[in-house]
Formats: structure tokens, C-alpha cells, sequence
């Protein structure tokens, strides 16, 4: 009997091996004939070279990105577009419409929601509005005049995987960073462990599983080392937060739980996207992959909060995706196709 076809296009592909080969495990437990579509702006992607199909399309932000992908999900009846990383985000929540007119689900939060989580302000303003604790933002000013103390935390107001964090010991440091980061934003040092929570949330916004795991080490501001850890303390908080956010599909929480007579819970950042840890919340039986799929093909997901094994360990190593250079240069080149377009 043949089986059902699936095929589900991953943008901004990158390095996220571990996470296509997720997806083609759950192809097989949901007996699906499943094809998986990359495309980045360069070919320099190991994604590229171990998709089904692989395309070199414009950067996001060019005029072309969302016709060339609308183009993409047409011709191959794509059913489920996920985004990988932040960049894109913003376009594609404000073009979410355009893909569901070609048959594509593309999972992304409302457009409303993306920008809330995309400007590390927005968040902090979402937090304080809705009763959910968080760290203070504090003025450049305050902390030179020693009315906020010693260590603060820097940012850019959207960054984006860890790039240009800095915790600031004094005042030298400060002045440094201060010009260095772009579009800075201060915020009072947190105290405690450090989270991320990797949520899932049905096409409604209904949490459906939420994983605290923490980062034992990071390189190049993706986790290496980390482990998955059952409180129900940060399990319920984020659960909360994430009702009241509204989110589609997979986020991303950052939070940090202190301990002893502090042992609040504070929150600094929602990325509405899959975190870079996430294979390690589905190796420990958080299975998102299977889930998303379940959603793209309109069927009801129960919440399973809490289904997932702890103190499970991930331990990344580096592997090589070795790949000819003609292999490269097979990779079709939309922007072609865009130019003559434009032309």
C-alpha cells in the first residue's frame, strides 16, 4: 500500500542536521512518505546537502524571499514551512496568509506576537503587562551614577542567539559595550541557574508540552552540553506565559529559577522559533517533529506537559557532512530566477 506523501520545507537551513534526521524518524513512525526541501541564502549550508531537495533562494530580506519561497511551496505541494532561525520571522509572520492561499501551513506566531518576542523591549513591556516576573531594564545613566549597582547584563534590543550578550563588571566595561553592542539594552544582572524551556503550542495557542533543560556548556552561542530538567516550578510558569503569548508552534524561553530564600522564577526572552537545544528535549521523548507534522495535517494534538524523560543528557560532538564541490554547484540558484523576474 503506498504510503501518504508529506513534504515540509525547512528555511534558513544552516547546520540543523540533528533536527532534519528528528523529522525523518517521525516520517517513519507516522508511516509517511516524507520529503524534506532546504533553502538558504548560501550553499555553504550542511542542511543543503542532506535535504531531499535543496535551493540557494535571496536573503530574507530582499524583495524576492517570499515570492521565491511561495514559488518553492507551489511547486512541490509543500504542506508545512518551518523556519529555523530568527531572521526571517518577522517577513513570514506578516506572509503567513499568502502561504496558507498555496496549501502551505507555515508556522509561525501572528505577526502581533513575532514582534512582541523579536524586540527584547516589547518582551520586557509584554512581561510587566501581564503580571509575568522578569529583570529590570535599566538606563545607561542609572548604572554610571551608581543607582542601579554592579553587575548588569547587555543586549542588543534584536539579537539573536546569544550574539553580543555580555554580563558588565564596572565602568569601563560599560562605556566599551555601550558603544560596541548595537542598539544596546541594559537589564539588571538575573541571579540564579540559567533555563531554556523549549514549548510546543498547537495552531491555537493551547500549550501542548513544555522542556526545561540547562546548559551545562555553549559554543558560539548554541548549547554543546545540556541536560533536560523535570521542575514544575518553571514547567507551570512557562505554561502560563505561553497561554497568555498566544504562540503557534515551537518557542523558546529563557528563564532563570533561583534557590534558597530567592527562589523565584524570572523570565528574559521568547524567541518564537525551535531553540538550537531542541533535539535534546526530543531525544528525551518530547516528540515535536511528529507533533508539528500531526498539526499540518489538520489533526488534534492533547497536551502532554510534563511527557518527557529527566536528567537527560546531551553531549554535541563535531561531524562533518562531506560533500564534493560539483555537488555544491548542482544546487539550483533561484535568485536567477528572481532576477529575470525583475528584469
Amino acid at each position: 500500500m503506498e504510503k501518504p506523501s508529506f513534504t515540509m520545507l525547512l528555511t534558513c537551513a544552516g547546520r540543523k542536521v540533528s533536527l532534519v534526521n528528528q523529522f525523518r524518524q517521525a516520517f517513519n513512525e507516522l508511516d509517511l512518505d516524507g520529503r524534506i526541501i532546504g533553502v538558504d541564502s548560501s550553499s555553504h549550508s550542511a542542511v543543503l546537502s542532506i535535504c531531499d531537495k535543496s535551493y540557494i533562494i535571496p536573503r530574507c530580506d530582499h524583495p524576492e524571499y517570499v515570492p521565491t519561497l511561495l514559488d518553492v511551496c507551489q511547486r512541490h505541494q509543500v504542506q508545512l514551512l518551518l523556519p529555523l532561525i530568527d531572521v526571517d520571522l518577522l517577513v513570514l509572520a506578516e506572509h503567513r496568509e499568502c502561504f496558507c492561499e498555496v496549501g502551505t501551513l507555515a508556522m509561525v506566531s501572528s505577526l502581533p506576537v513575532v514582534r512582541i518576542c523579536r524586540d527584547k523591549e516589547s518582551t520586557s513591556q509584554f512581561f510587566d503587562q501581564r503580571g509575568i516576573p522578569t529583570v529590570r531594564i535599566v538606563s545607561i545613566d542609572d548604572v554610571r551614577s551608581g543607582d542601579v549597582p554592579y553587575p548588569v547584563f547587555i543586549k542588543p534590543t534584536n539579537g539573536s542567539g546569544s550574539q553580543h550578550a555580555y554580563k558588565i563588571h564596572n565602568r569601563e566595561e560599560l562605556d566599551f559595550f555601550a558603544r560596541y553592542v548595537p542598539n544596546p539594552l541594559l537589564q539588571e544582572f538575573a541571579i540564579g541557574q540559567e533555563f531554556t524551556v523549549d514549548v510546543l503550542c498547537d495552531l491555537d495557542g493551547r500549550v501542548i508540552n513544555a522542556v526545561p533543560r540547562r546548559r551545562l556548556e555553549v559554543r558560539a552561542g548554541e548549547i554543546s552540553k545540556g541536560v533536560t530538567c523535570k521542575d514544575w516550578r518553571i514547567i507551570d510558569a512557562t505554561v502560563e506565559l505561553a497561554t497568555k503569548l498566544g504562540g503557534v508552534g515551537p518557542l523558546t524561553v529563557q528563564c532563570f529559577a533561583g534557590d534558597g530564600s530567592d527562589a523565584a522564577i524570572r523570565f528574559t526572552e521568547i524567541n518564537p522559533r525551535v531553540g538550537g537545544g531542541l533535539p535534546l528535549s526530543i531525544a528525551a521523548g518530547a516528540n515535536y517533529p511528529k507533533q508539528i507534522i500531526r498539526m499540518a495535517l489538520g489533526q488534534s494534538i492533547a497536551p502532554c506537559v510534563g511527557d518527557f524523560a529527566d536528567e537527560f543528557y546531551m553531549f554535541r560532538y563535531e561531524e562533518g557532512v562531506y560533500v564534493p564541490g560539483a555537488n555544491l554547484a548542482d544546487i539550483p540558484c533561484l535568485r536567477e530566477v528572481t532576477q529575470r523576474r525583475a528584469a
